[in-house]
């Protein structure tokens, strides 16, 4: 039988899985992670949702859709998968989806202690949630999966990074390849790999190149994004030699940033900095740092949470910008609305 407490445990370890698993998007404050609500229709506040990191409670602060299910993470988790189905899904339904996540099988001791029925014909049929889910996808909706990198290496430059205006010498500088073969699990995804501190490949980014493919990012197997910086093994010789590091969001924004002549850049996978990232960077040597989160609400906040990590300790700047993100500004511009104001930096 299972035990809730333990399965909890493991999410509480790594809840970053569950989350992308779900497609929510979300930032980490303290002892919170904050996201629009996934459950309800309309939702647009990107602190609809708290989820308590330590005891795995939730809550909707616009609507209170916790109260309309449980409020622990099962609960959460059940929600969301009844929302994207459109169909009943049990307590017990939210439970396998979690157990079959994280491989958790039923050899841990202890017992469900909830109201809802937890007999083993339930566990055993657990694909029929996962067809539920997957009904509206082309392929599994995990986070993480096995990438072969014999395969990797026999795959072409990347036309969808190229179509959004990347040039290709960038591509082939940040190795981005992707997948054409249909008999392959990741055709229609673009490939990015991903380093160590060292510069060891480590993992790799799987970018869906189709509106209809969901999840739209998938990790490789083992990979924990929060534990790296982006590009940091090319971008630390340059950085050290400016004593500055640009820190931005996504890759493209580093691919951006490097068209534009700026090498010493690396992004944070996100909105939130992590304290392992934190750390690398205190332990880097670099005493300057240029932070360019996204021009949009999230970008904001998350620009806040940085200033409270990162402003004792460096001398940071927020240049201002004219579109959503870096990626999507033109080269001319990141020179003359960023890049004039930060000359000596890169």
């Amino acid at each position: 039988m299972l035990d809730l407490n333990k399965i909890k445990e493991v999410i509480t370890n790594d809840i970053e899985t569950l989350l992308h698993s779900l497609e929510i998007e979300y930032e980490s404050i303290s002892d919170n992670i904050f996201s629009k609500c996934p459950i309800h229709e309309g939702s647009d506040n990107n602190r609809a949702l708290s989820i308590g990191k330590h005891d795995l409670k939730w809550k909707c602060w616009t609507r209170g859709c916790e109260k309309e299910l449980k409020n622990d993470i099962f609960g959460l988790v059940q929600g969301v998968l009844q929302n994207k189905t459109d169909k009943e899904v049990k307590f017990i339904d939210a439970v396998n989806y979690v157990c079959k996540l994280y491989k958790i099988n039923k050899k841990h001791t202890g017992s469900i202690k909830h109201e809802q029925p937890t007999n083993e014909e339930e566990y055993d049929n657990f694909n029929d949630i996962i067809k539920i889910f997957t009904q509206r996808k082309k392929e599994e909706a995990v986070s993480t999966v096995e990438i072969d990198l014999g395969w990797v290496n026999t795959w072409k430059i990347s036309e969808y990074f190229i179509k959004r205006g990347f040039k290709e010498d960038t591509l082939k500088h940040f190795e981005i390849k992707e997948c054409f073969d249909r008999n392959l699990q990741l055709f229609n995804r673009a490939i990015i790999p991903v380093h160590s501190y060292e510069g060891v490949n480590i993992g790799y980014i799987a970018r869906s190149t189709k509106d209809y493919i969901l999840p739209k990012y998938l990790f490789s197997k083992g990979f924990k994004k929060s534990n790296y910086l982006y590009n940091y093994h090319k971008a630390i010789k340059p950085a050290l030699e400016k004593s500055c590091l640009f820190i931005l969001e996504g890759q493209g924004d580093v691919w951006k940033m490097y068209e534009a002549g700026v090498n010493n850049c690396v992004s944070i996978f996100g909105k939130t900095l992590s304290e392992t990232q934190r750390d690398k960077l205190l332990s880097s040597g670099i005493t300057n740092l240029v932070v360019l989160t996204d021009n949009d609400q999230a970008g904001r906040e998350s620009k806040v949470q940085l200033q409270r990590q990162l402003n004792r300790t460096f001398t940071v700047k927020y240049p201002k910008m004219n579109k959503k993100d870096v990626g999507e500004m033109k080269i001319e511009d990141i020179q003359k609305i960023i890049l004039s104001d930060l000359k000596g930096l890169y």
